[in-house]
């Protein structure tokens, strides 16, 4: 078994490899740009909006400029944590939340070695995924995928330990980073329904047993309380509680089946050429996402595919929009693609070959500004 620094050495390594990759990429895409300005460039759509919030707060009204819209759709524990620490150094917010982006993600990484059965291969296909795969930019610039999925596996490996309350409050911290984050809740509940039946008991007096454990009934209460102080806010700086749900309409977000909106992007065809459209990426993406969720189903992993499913599921209703970032940063799938991929040294390969040379062309899509990336 690696040791501790060793398990460092693999996750900064990948996160060297990965900053010159986007860095070769940007000096190849973009030739006459100045090297100094690779932060501000490979900061695009969120993250201008978490820039702004990190540096300036809440809006107190819509933006007219940007379409109506404000800056309440964006849930606040990254910026905030990213704004206090520009106030502490007083460094530029771009180079800082980039260098803490990677640092949080290296982090993900290490924190993920018990979910990933302790193996090297699975760890270091994670970890590679992670900080220098197609999708890197999203957990190395200002994004709350990077809090987002580092929250996620710490909250499953609380659970993995048994440790409850731990994972209440790095539940409530997740609530605080996505809305979907307040579902893991129905995870945490699943493990403690499994540990019910190991301890001899059945359906019938699972509620009663749970009431009388003040741990669980305490890691229950926590779990929400992010998302709960977040609408505190909301209601006494706007006085709308569920602003971050009604300011969606300044993007003009429809509302309808997942599977209409999943087939309506499939046959979104291309008007020429082969290459697909944004639309069929963006329901390939969230195929891809079932069936993950199947393969979660399949290995055992039921609460990470209860919380994987609602957390794919609900922002579907609201169409494809940024379906290819919600199940690239969705924990349990990665995590469960690292596993398979690692359990054979030919798997290994070819998904390491695979995560590395689609790192260097996701970077293109990202500066050519590809909408499936959005």
């Amino acid at each position: 078994m690696p040791s501790w620094a060793q398990r460092v050495a693999i996750v900064v390594v990948f996160a060297g490899l990965g900053l010159l990759t986007r860095f070769l990429a940007y000096r190849f895409a973009i030739p006459d740009a100045d090297p100094a300005d690779f932060f501000k460039v490979m900061c695009r759509w969120d993250c201008e909006w978490y820039v702004r919030l990190a540096e300036e707060g809440y809006d107190p009204f819509p933006t007219p400029k940007m379409i109506n819209a404000a800056n309440w759709a964006f849930f606040p524990l990254y910026p905030m944590l990213i704004g206090l620490m520009r106030q502490l150094t007083g460094l530029p917010t771009l180079q800082l939340s980039a260098a803490v982006s990677i640092l949080v993600s290296m982090g993900t990484a290490l924190v993920a070695w018990p979910l990933l059965g302790r193996k090297l291969r699975p760890f270091t296909l994670f970890a590679a995924f992670l900080l220098a795969g197609p999708f890197s930019v999203y957990f190395t610039t200002f994004f709350t995928e990077t809090l987002f999925i580092f929250l996620t596996v710490a909250v499953f490996v609380a659970l993995q330990q048994r440790r409850w309350l731990l994972a209440g409050v790095l539940a409530a911290a997740l609530s605080a980073t996505r809305i979907v984050g307040v579902f893991i809740v129905f995870a945490i509940l699943w493990e403690v329904w499994v540990e019910h039946r190991e301890r001899g008991g059945t359906w019938r007096d699972f509620i009663p047993a749970t009431l009388v454990r003040p741990e669980l009934v305490l890691t229950f209460a926590v779990a929400p309380l992010g998302l709960f102080a977040y609408m505190a806010f909301l209601h006494f700086h706007i006085g709308d509680a569920l602003a971050f749900q009604h300011v969606q309409r300044a993007w003009g977000r429809p509302f309808g089946l997942p599977p209409v909106f999943i087939w309506n992007g499939l046959t979104n065809l291309p008007g020429e050429g082969w290459w697909p459209t944004a639309s069929q990426f963006l329901a390939a993406a969230s195929i891809a996402g079932y069936v993950l969720i199947v393969g979660l189903v399949l290995t055992g992993r039921i609460g990470m595919a209860i919380y994987a499913f609602i957390a794919l599921t609900l922002p579907l209703f609201a169409g494809l929009a940024s379906m290819v970032r919600f199940v690239a940063g969705m924990a349990p799938m990665s995590l469960l693609l690292a596993d398979l991929l690692g359990r054979s040294r030919i798997g290994f390969v070819l998904g390491m070959l695979l995560i590395l040379a689609a790192g260097w062309y996701g970077t293109f899509g990202w500066l050519d500004w590809n909408l499936a990336l959005v």
